[in-house]
């Protein structure tokens, strides 16, 4: 059974799974890059047998850990040059934690994901397959810890967002285990 629910130029499919007898939900897009980009990318997800979606998420994340983030409030969103000739249209496919942390990404780089991809094989790509494919360390470095803190200070609210395990948050989380099992 499948249903397609467009939202804003993003499909996503809700699949039926009888194993987890749950819902798995799948944000599907479409964009659009270089040809040369394309050709790149094809080739060194062929090389370590990744799919696109995967080397994307693999690229994005490799620069967030490396970039310092310049945030910059109050700009318009960045995408990819339109004055390029010949664009390739990839399909995407992505699990909500990576679709969920690819928009607040967007939001904190000011960047499209056209955008997000150009500017990640331009910058990080050799060096994530220098570093972390040639080594074969992609399980261990594709991390899911996707985690919010909200709060208020001196009548300020805020939100956190933390990719990755702090380790306040694993203090907090063996204080809270402590005094349950006790």
């Amino acid at each position: 059974m499948k249903l397609s629910v467009w939202v804003t130029a993003v499909a996503l499919t809700i699949k039926i799974n009888n194993s987890y007898a749950g819902y798995i939900m799948n944000a599907e897009t479409t964009t659009c890059i270089s040809i040369e980009h394309d050709r790149i990318l094809k080739e060194i997800c062929r090389k370590y047998n990744l799919s696109i979606t995967r080397m994307v998420i693999l690229m994005v994340k490799y620069a967030i850990e490396k970039r310092s983030l310049s945030i910059t409030s109050y700009r318009n969103v960045k995408y990819r040059d339109k004055h390029c000739s010949v664009w390739k249209r990839i399909h995407l496919q992505f699990t909500p934690n990576d679709y969920e942390f690819l928009m607040d990404v967007k939001k904190i780089w000011k960047m499209s994901v056209a955008k997000m991809i150009e500017y990640c094989i331009e910058n990080f790509l050799f060096e994530l397959q220098e570093k972390v494919l040639e080594n074969d360390k992609t399980d261990n470095y594709l991390y899911n810890n996707y985690h919010f803190e909200i709060g208020e200070e001196e009548g300020i609210k805020y939100c956190l967002i933390y990719w990755g395990l702090p380790l306040k948050l694993l203090k907090k989380l063996d204080l809270q285990n402590s005094i349950i099992c006790t």
